[in-house]
């Protein structure tokens, strides 16, 4: 394919599209706007780095395209040489480039991209006699990148820099008017049409920032009613209506188009099968007229209209149409799933037999869709789901198709989580095992994709199988090569202590984070501001797993170290950033409860909780099931410090995201909804509605039962920490025997865990004692009542002597219930000492 110059203006043509216009290669309207971001991107340009790349990020329509190519125009009215990189062409870019020449690439697309673009920044990285600006456009960063960063550390130092960039907003122009842009606009597309300049009465997108796409399609659409019918007056235009309006123009151009090549009718192509084959054009892409043929020749199965004989010819005028390339796919993409969901067999038709690389345009382009569809405000989402499913299911088992495609789709996702999952799986079937001849490297890669994606959909035995494996050979790779490899081993590491964690080892997690902090830290050493990243990663999951352990106090201060880290990283970086700095503050609050010390946990949980709601109403596909943990840690920390029904609707909003998380991936999510249904319930049950409580935590028990069943190590200790629960509801609700029997299931489950994890599980074993001892004094059995409590206090004197501030008022709690019990059994004497000493405790506490 082609290596093209970027500032080459097109000459409008009769037959061009109306679409055609909107293309940024055109640049039929002035550049407007955006003065900064290109002042910023001509800075860089100049400076004195002798290769560099650059990221231009955002959603579909904001013009990132037409950013980028405004920057390489500029660039060659400096005497820079300035080319686009077509998806294929890759391996030839730097040798287009004459020697010595400063040179700008356009890389549109890049997160679609297979490895090709990998081998192309490599070769850049290592340098060329002249200076070189690699532009990579995309929607965003992903796993694509990540995968660029972690080639070698070469290429990592060139791509570091460029995930510093914001995404591109809707707004080109600070407190920017849709109108005025539209009316702006409206003058350039007259006079490409021939036609003369109407004026516009624009109804904007309410506050203004209307993709910029948005806004040029309708000022086209004023001046193609103008061409139609030359109305008179104000004429009005509807930002909202545009696309859907432009795109009704389009069709009928498609058959003019036709019929200006002879085709339209008896001689080739009856009209009714025009919308299927631009459909398939644009699921496919196809690029020669041998490909187009047999593209017609499938779909003339099932999309009636095609004249027998008339393939050819009817594949020719698909390659000059080219739907795939030259119209923006927020404008064409409609009308392809459409298509796709009233024919279902067109989709079959498109792929069976389709080459590799078109199989991958179709997966790739469904996937954008798809994407384009999970903000949570769009049309519904299972047509183009579906779709995907099966563009997915047609692809061929080769590797680099797989991983291309796998490496677009967002993570986490709540709606592709699966579909990406099984992708890695046959990814790493596509790489042979113990082939001499195979790349290791290779093969580790596909290894760790498959366990992080098998993770993060909740199946981590599945997903440590692999990643285990993947460590191995990375182990293997990094002893050959540390300056390569060692970052890859390191963050494989975090990835493998999460999975363990997952699965209630929390011993193990803790040894593999550490192991990858080391690695870090020797590796931010040798190359400062390289890894600050994973580093920042990895110091986050090692405070994490401190505090499975029970020990918040080791874990709270590598939990402020990331979150200091993350506030920086997000301070340069919001786009990037700021979702990892909400997670930080949120755990650096929990740590806080955890040592008893709720006032100083509410800053950090208010604003993780502040974050989170933004993010998750921007992208809740994304972001929804963290804002359910930053709203139950700010429940949690009102609930601490006795502000129980200021935290009951945090609460409840908690479960009600987390019953749609658990319902859309209950392997991932079940365990939070369950966390929350016995947080909430508990709540409910201390203000005195127990019966409401009860039923929350009743439904808690019945999943913790499920979740321990299928992984006891994991869950066995959150199920006896619900039944507990159930029991103090049963006990308000004077049904003594009900408690005892949750209870004492309780008390045995404490105990087993004790024996294995004693410093971890104490404090729960002695808060069921207490609560047991509670019951049988209920019950008027107060001489088993003494053993129980007695034994709860000598446990809760050690964990008061480690930290006070936690265990003293549990101490306090469990010396009040003995005092009773004992003075139930009329040992008056022991029991006034217990109660003094509860009076003591109290009063320090007070003071």
């Amino acid at each position: 394919m082609p290596l093209t110059t970027s500032h080459t203006r097109a000459a409008v043509t009769h037959a061009v599209s109306p679409g055609r216009l909107l293309a940024p290669a055109r640049r039929t309207v002035p550049f407007l706007g955006r003065t900064a971001e290109l002042a910023s991107l001509l800075d860089w340009c100049g400076g004195p780095e002798p290769v560099a790349a650059r990221l231009i990020s955002g959603p579909r329509g904001v013009g990132k395209t037409r950013l980028a190519r405004e920057t390489a125009h500029e660039m060659a009215h400096a005497g820079w040489t300035c080319l686009d990189v077509p998806d294929g062409a890759e391996p030839a870019a730097l040798a287009a480039i004459p020697d010595g020449a400063p040179a700008v690439l356009v890389v549109d697309g890049a997160d679609t991209r297979g490895p090709a673009l990998a081998d192309l920044l490599r070769a850049a990285a290592r340098g060329r006699n002249g200076a070189l600006r690699i532009l990579l456009v995309a929607r965003g960063t992903g796993q694509w990148f990540d995968r660029l960063t972690t080639t070698d550390l070469a290429v990592r130092a060139l791509l570091e820099p460029a995930r510093s960039a914001d995404d591109l907003g809707g707004a080109v122009f600070p407190g920017q008017v849709d109108a005025r842009l539209v009316t702006a606009f409206v003058e350039p597309y007259a006079r490409a049409l021939g036609v003369a300049a109407p004026r516009v009465a624009v109804a904007s997108v309410p506050g203004g920032g209307a993709p910029m796409l948005d806004l040029q399609a309708a000022a086209l659409c004023a001046v193609m009613r103008v061409q139609a019918r030359r109305p008179r007056g104000m004429l009005p235009v509807d930002v909202s209506d545009a696309m859907d309006e432009l795109l009704e123009h389009e069709r009928w151009s498609w058959f003019r188009s036709a019929e200006e090549a002879g085709l339209l009718g008896e001689a080739a192509l009856a009209p009714e099968g025009m919308d299927g084959l631009v459909a398939a054009a644009t699921l496919t892409g196809v690029r020669t007229p041998d490909a187009a043929e047999n593209l017609v020749r499938r779909v003339a199965a099932v999309v009636p209209g095609v004249r027998p004989g008339a393939e050819a010819a009817v594949g020719r005028w698909l390659v000059d149409l080219d739907p795939h390339r030259t119209l923006p796919g927020r404008l064409v993409d409609p009308h392809l799933l459409a298509e796709l969901t009233d024919t279902p067999e067109l989709l079959g038709a498109c792929l069976a037999g389709a080459s590799a690389a078109s199989s991958r345009r179709a997966a790739l382009r469904m996937a954008v869709i798809v994407v384009d569809r999970l903000d949570g405000r769009s049309e519904d989402q299972s047509p183009a789901l579906d779709q995907l499913g099966a563009v997915l299911a047609a692809l061929p088992e080769d590797h680099d198709t797989l991983r291309a495609v796998s490496g677009a789709l967002p993570h986490p996702s709540l709606a592709l989580g699966e579909l990406r999952a099984e992708l890695t799986l046959r990814t790493l079937a596509a790489v042979p095992d113990g082939d001499p001849d195979g790349d290791p490297a290779r093969r580790a890669e596909a290894l760790r994709d498959a366990g992080v994606a098998l993770g993060e959909v909740g199946r981590a035995a599945d997903a440590e199988r692999y990643q285990r494996g993947a460590v191995t050979l990375f182990r293997e790779l990094a002893t050959a090569d540390p300056h390569r490899f060692r970052p890859r081993l390191a963050a494989l590491l975090v990835n493998l202590g999460a999975t363990c964690s997952d699965q209630g080892r929390p011993e193990e997690a803790l040894r593999c984070e550490e192991e990858a902090v080391d690695l870090l830290r020797l590796v931010t050493d040798d190359h400062p501001g390289t890894v600050t990243r994973d580093l920042t990663m990895a110091v986050s999951n090692l405070a994490v797993t401190f505090a499975e352990l029970g020990k918040p106090l080791a874990a709270l201060g590598p939990s402020r170290e990331a979150a200091g880290l993350w506030r920086q990283l997000a301070g340069a970086n919001p786009e990037r950033f700021t979702w990892a700095l909400a997670l930080s503050l949120m755990n650096v609050a929990r740590r806080l409860l955890e040592l008893g010390r709720p006032k100083e946990a509410l800053e950090p949980a208010a604003e993780s909780l502040a974050i989170r709601r933004g993010l998750a109403a921007a992208e809740p596909d994304e972001h929804l099931s963290g804002l359910g943990d930053s709203l139950q840690v700010m429940g949690t920390a009102l609930t601490d410090q006795g502000r129980g029904e200021e935290a009951v609707p945090y609460l409840e909003e908690a479960v009600g995201i987390r019953r749609r998380t658990a319902e859309e991936n209950p392997g991932r999510y079940l365990p939070d909804l369950a966390y929350s249904l016995q947080a909430l319930g508990t709540r409910l049950s201390d203000q005195g509605r127990h019966a409401e409580g009860l039923e929350l935590q009743q439904e808690a028990v019945e999943v913790q039962r499920r979740l321990a069943a299928d992984s006891p190590g994991r869950y066995v200790p959150e199920l006896a920490d619900a039944l507990s629960a159930v029991g103090v509801t049963y006990s308000r609700l004077d049904r003594p025997q009900d408690a005892l029997d949750v209870e004492r299931e309780a008390t045995r489950t404490w105990r087993e865990l004790v024996g294995a994890d004693p410093d971890r599980y104490r404090p729960r074993l002695a808060q069921s004692l207490t609560n047991v001892s509670s019951i049988f004094a209920g019950l008027r059995l107060g001489d088993e009542a003494v053993a129980p409590a007695s034994e709860a206090v000598v446990l809760l004197r050690e964990l008061a002597a480690e930290n006070a501030a936690r265990y003293r008022p549990r101490l306090a709690e469990a010396l009040r219930t003995l005092a009773l019990a004992l003075h139930d059994q009329e040992r008056f004497d022991e029991a006034q000492r217990a109660r003094s000493e509860a009076q003591e405790l109290g009063g320090v506490l007070g003071a």
